[in-house]
């Protein structure tokens, strides 16, 4: 029983963490716009996904193989893994390092900007912490330790943030160029990672002992292939923008856009990638927290139990998902004003941001895919979903713009969940009922509908800054509310359902007090 306290106690604080994380990464780039402009908040998001990359490399991919292959083991085997894993990332780490370095003049002129070059060459500076990060991490996990893992994530991510608002702000107070900025933004991430190992260090040194270097090639192979697969369902949306970082800017160029308005473009598109990350941390974060308890009761071979929880996951994401998509797209007016000073963009990014409800569905059936045991499912999603967005970026771009760029983001999230679902109904698992699926999508139609009469019944065009801050955030608020209370009024949410959001035990009271008015 301690045990299972234990497992669950691990698996939320890493969550929490996770959270934490998601929500600093999505919040900060808001200022970060708003001292270097569009132009500037383009140029970072172009190099972004390679430090994206090399962060779910140290977090999401090989720490969760290497803690399977640690768990339970005596101390000689868990060196053996951990020193082979060090081996094994360390090679693929510095291959990457020096792809990405000595590339960097290719890359840079494959993504139609030469300027880029120093930024991607800092950026492959990163992929030099990966091995250590990974593997401290996966040993930490794999004896049941998520505290050194938590604590190194959240302060990577704190030091992070403040490294790119400092340096970008005194570099554009200094009247250095944007690029000067940008590269100082990489070299924050570079602190962030820095900061990471040196918590895991600190964690370390408790009890280290000098042991024979050991390798084990069978380990070496699951390693390696596992790994990557975990790494790529792991950053579906990471390869999403990098995708973008080669296509849409040198799209618009082609489309006889002059460099200097491609460039303001690019960067207004970005600003749905914060909105995306905000969009779907509730959704995703709450059925995660379910996750464990499908492994656990994978292990307890209790599949009532199992499919149980899988259904509840999946009805919480789909619901949160659809209802911040919709809402999303109600209040971006306002919202892209009170964020980043003018309404520019609103409608694809409207369109962007249904990209909220898909992905909160692929990334909650990966999760629950992995929490049975198999990782292949998700990583082919993810490489399905990829090779769309590709193709779509290339048909939809030259015809639609930046139009055609947001839907070729939710044109393959569209796919992978597709894909997602073939193969979870070859599983022979049940997915959400048609009546869930119809009340809930009218829920946040309705909710939408009613949030966006509000809206644009009292802004207008020449409404400032903090009013736009007033209207998004109360509309906000009325569609959370009015969402709510449809869910619960018709019974679309049961009371398993209710009980882990914020509240619940108040909404079941309240559900059942219309209940009885009936």
């Amino acid at each position: 029983m301690s045990g299972e306290k234990s497992f669950l106690k691990g698996a939320f604080l890493l969550t929490a963490a996770a959270l934490f994380v998601k929500v600093l990464s999505a919040v900060y780039r808001v200022p970060f716009q708003n001292i270097v402009g569009d132009t500037g908040f383009y140029i970072y998001q172009q190099v972004y996904p390679f430090y994206g990359i090399a962060a779910g490399l140290a977090v999401s991919g090989f720490p969760v193989v290497l803690s399977r292959l640690a768990s339970g083991t005596n101390d000689q085997r868990r060196q053996v893994v951990v020193h082979t894993a060090f081996t094994t990332i360390s090679a693929m780490g510095f291959a990457a390092f020096l792809l990405l370095f000595f590339g960097a003049g290719w890359l840079a002129e494959a993504m139609a900007d030469q300027a880029l070059k120093p930024l991607i060459q800092c950026s492959a500076l990163l992929f030099l912490f990966v091995p250590y990060i990974a593997v401290r991490r996966g040993a930490f996990q794999g004896a049941g330790n998520m505290v050194p893992t938590a604590s190194s994530q959240m302060i990577e991510q704190s030091v992070r943030v403040a490294g790119i608002l400092f340096f970008s702000f005194f570099l554009i107070l200094s009247g250095r160029s944007l690029y000067e900025a940008g590269l100082g933004a990489v070299f924050g991430s570079l602190l962030g990672m820095a900061a990471s190992a040196a918590v895991l260090w600190k964690h370390s040194r408790k009890g280290q002992q000098t042991i024979l270097f050991l390798f084990d090639r069978r380990t070496a192979v699951q390693v390696a292939v596992h790994g990557t697969a975990v790494c790529v369902s792991a950053l579906t949306l990471i390869l999403l923008q990098l995708a973008d970082s080669f296509q849409v800017y040198s799209g618009l160029l082609a489309a006889d856009m002059t460099e200097a308005s491609a460039k303001a473009w690019k960067g207004i598109f970005d600003r749905g990638q914060p909105m995306l990350q905000l969009g779907v941390t509730a959704a995703v974060s709450i059925s995660l927290t379910i996750v464990p308890l499908i492994s656990r009761a994978r292990k307890e071979q209790n599949k009532s139990a199992e499919a149980s929880f899988s259904q509840l996951a999946l009805r919480i994401s789909f619901a949160l998902g659809m209802a911040a998509s919709a809402g999303l797209a109600a209040v971006m007016v306002p919202l892209n004003v009170m964020l980043f000073k003018t309404a520019d963009g609103s409608d694809f990014l409207a369109i962007f941001g249904l990209s909220i409800f898909f992905y909160s569905i692929m990334a909650t059936m990966n999760a629950v895919f992995q929490g049975k045991g198999n990782d292949w499912v998700p990583a082919a999603g993810t490489v399905l979903t990829v090779v769309v967005k590709w193709g779509a970026n290339a048909l939809l771009i030259p015809l639609c713009g930046l139009y055609g760029a947001a839907l070729a983001t939710v044109v393959s999230l569209l796919a992978g969940v597709c894909f997602l679902m073939i193969m979870w109904k070859k599983k022979r698992e049940p997915f959400l009922p048609f009546v869930f699926i119809w009340k809930t999508t009218a829920a946040a139609s309705l909710m939408a509908g009613f949030v966006f009469l509000f809206v644009h019944g009292v802004i207008t065009p020449e409404s400032g800054r903090l009013w736009s801050g007033v209207v998004a955030v109360s509309g906000a608020l009325l569609g959370a509310c009015l969402f709510l209370v449809f869910m619960v009024k018709w019974r679309i949410w049961s009371d398993d359902d209710l009980r882990i959001l914020p509240f619940g035990e108040k909404w079941i009271k309240r559900a059942g007090m219309w209940m009885k008015r009936k």
